[in-house]
């Protein structure tokens, strides 16, 4: 004799527990074992969750976590929370396709933060090719999404072109008074005309002190 748990009384109700009653019978004339079937279902509820895309990513991220700033990794965590999640969280990763990444891409999109459309798309991707990695997924549909949302506009940053206005920045910069180094970068900037960080980066064997 094999017993089979349908359920607490009265959390499963007794028309509940008939019906459970029925299925198993019905399996048992199939010559399906109930509950073997009932152990299969929960293995499969947790290969499912253990392959949802929350799942995935959450590993992702954990991986890469020893390579970044935890600042870094605390902004892409929120935008994962924020506009990821709540919509594919509990989607098996491989039944994400394209379209459905698109949905949630436009609603980033039409919000005006289209910069943060773009980088939720390549971070996307990155969970993705983490999967293909581990055996979760075969395909990375935010590939095929390259260029789906236009461009951000790109804003340049304020110059300078008004040679009285260069004067009083100049003297400005002569009349700083923070750390040494500071007043060396902000001396040699308007000579050298490099980026700040190639200054900064500047090594002792590109300067001929001679």
């Amino acid at each position: 004799e094999k017993r089979l748990a349908l359920g607490v009384y009265p959390d499963v109700s007794l028309a509940a527990a008939r019906k459970k009653r029925d299925d198993a019978r019905e399996k048992l004339a199939h010559g399906i074992d109930p509950g073997e079937a009932k152990k299969d279902d929960k293995r499969a509820a947790l290969l499912a969750a253990s392959n949802s895309f929350k799942a995935v990513a959450l590993a992702w991220m954990d991986e890469r976590k020893a390579l970044v700033d935890i600042g870094q990794y605390n902004k892409t965590l929120a935008r994962f929370n924020n506009d990821v999640f709540p919509w594919l969280g509990t989607r098996p990763i491989t039944a994400i396709d394209a379209p459905e990444l698109l949905a949630v891409l436009k609603r980033i999109d039409e919000r005006g933060a289209r910069f943060t459309a773009h980088r939720v798309r390549s971070e996307i991707s990155r969970v993705f090719r983490y999967g293909i990695k581990e055996g979760h997924c075969k395909t990375d549909p935010a590939r095929d999404l390259i260029g789906a949302i236009p461009p951000p506009a790109t804003t340049h940053f304020a110059s300078i072109t008004d040679p009285v206005k260069v004067g009083e920045m100049l003297r400005a910069s002569d009349a700083f008074a923070g750390t040494f180094p500071v007043q060396c970068a902000l001396k040699l900037a308007p000579m050298l005309f490099v980026r700040p960080g190639e200054l900064r980066q500047a090594e002792w064997t590109q300067f001929d002190l001679d």
